[in-house]
């Protein structure tokens, strides 16, 4: 009955003249109707008018619902009560009853209407509440995808290194630092427009803050960030947290040996076509064309690299030290392959 109402209610025209119309009809036909069953009603002239009343008051709106008890009223009045042909009631008993139709009357118009605008809410709140449902299973079955390609993306990695690495340590270290990237991608992502996103600044300044943390008392070196504020796609912050993090700690490694004091900057920032992320540090610089360590690393960052269509560059600073730039197309131009790195 509900779903009836429903869809005949959205199929009558809205416009308050045709309404008003409408009722108009419906109440004359129902005085029609009381006028053939008058043998058998002649003691009950306001029975039949009520279900019209509560259709109307159920189909439109509350002004429609009134002007079906007032439209009755006169009908009532006019036709069926003594005397008839006018609009004045003789018998005293006749004029409470007539008193207390048009209150039931108002009382079953305002009820009516507002049980309808009730309904429609609850509707409006459940298809609401639907729409979010779906939303999160959404977010979570996309959460789940990308879940499995990161821990497709630490096995590949972990398989490559076995192959190049003589030794456990990098092996278990390099993980660890990747799994951490990946914990803060998942800590700060939001969904906006059914997008998972990430802010670059929060992400960015946190994994420099981390890692400052980790070094404090152990090496004489201070690590600074300066970030501009982008929401970077899910897959985009995984790729540029990974290279970011992967180029801090190779500066801690060799670029400041024997304790030697130094400093790290970090630096993002958004132009019309490209973002671009710097990592430059005051260290001892580029020592030979070897590369230090098993080189894992620098083969996962060109990867990754590729992976958001941008360009890893390594210079040498002028004064000293070494900068690495991370050149790539901006937010939704770059858009990371799935494929694990290192397959």
């Amino acid at each position: 009955m509900e779903n009836f109402l429903r869809r005949l209610s959205s199929s009558l025209p809205h416009a308050a003249w045709a309404q008003y119309g409408i009722t108009l009809l419906l109440v004359g036909l129902t005085a029609l109707v009381r006028y053939a069953l008058e043998p058998l009603l002649f003691k009950y002239p306001f029975l039949v008018f009520l279900p019209t009343i509560l259709v109307i008051s159920l189909l439109f709106d509350r002004g429609a619902g009134y002007l079906a008890v007032v439209l009755s009223g006169v009908c009532s009045a006019w036709f069926f009560m003594k005397p008839e042909w006018m609009l004045w009631i003789a018998e005293p008993g006749d004029r409470l009853a007539f008193l207390i139709y048009m209150g039931l009357g108002f009382g079953i118009a305002g009820g009516a209407n507002a049980l309808r605008r009730a309904n429609e809410q609850l509707r409006l709140s459940w298809d609401q509440l639907s729409a979010a449902n779906a939303e999160k299973d959404l977010m979570l079955h996309e959460i789940h995808h990308r879940i499995r390609n990161d821990l497709q993306q630490i096995c590949a990695q972990l398989t490559l290194a076995a192959h190049r690495s003589g030794t456990g340590q990098d092996i278990v270290s390099g993980t660890i630092e990747r799994i951490g990237v990946l914990s803060r991608v998942y800590v700060r992502l939001r969904r906006v427009e059914g997008v998972n996103i990430v802010s670059s600044k929060d992400f960015l300044e946190s994994l420099v803050e981390d890692i400052q943390l980790g070094v404090v008392g152990i090496q004489p070196v201070a690590v600074g960030a300066e970030v501009d504020d982008v929401d970077l796609d899910m897959g985009v912050a995984v790729a540029v947290g990974t290279i970011a993090n992967e180029l801090i700690t190779n500066a801690l490694k060799y670029a400041f040996p024997d304790g030697r004091a130094g400093r790290i900057d970090l630096t993002f920032r958004k132009g019309e076509a490209e973002c671009v992320l710097s990592v430059c540090d005051d260290g001892v610089g580029i020592l030979s064309d070897r590369p230090q360590g098993t080189g894992l690393g620098g083969r996962i960052m060109r990867q990754l690299a590729q992976q958001l269509r941008g360009s890893l560059d390594i210079e040498p600073r002028p004064e000293q030290g070494l900068k690495v730039t991370l050149r790539f197309p901006c937010c939704g131009e770059a858009e990371p392959d799935d494929r694990p790195a290192g397959i």
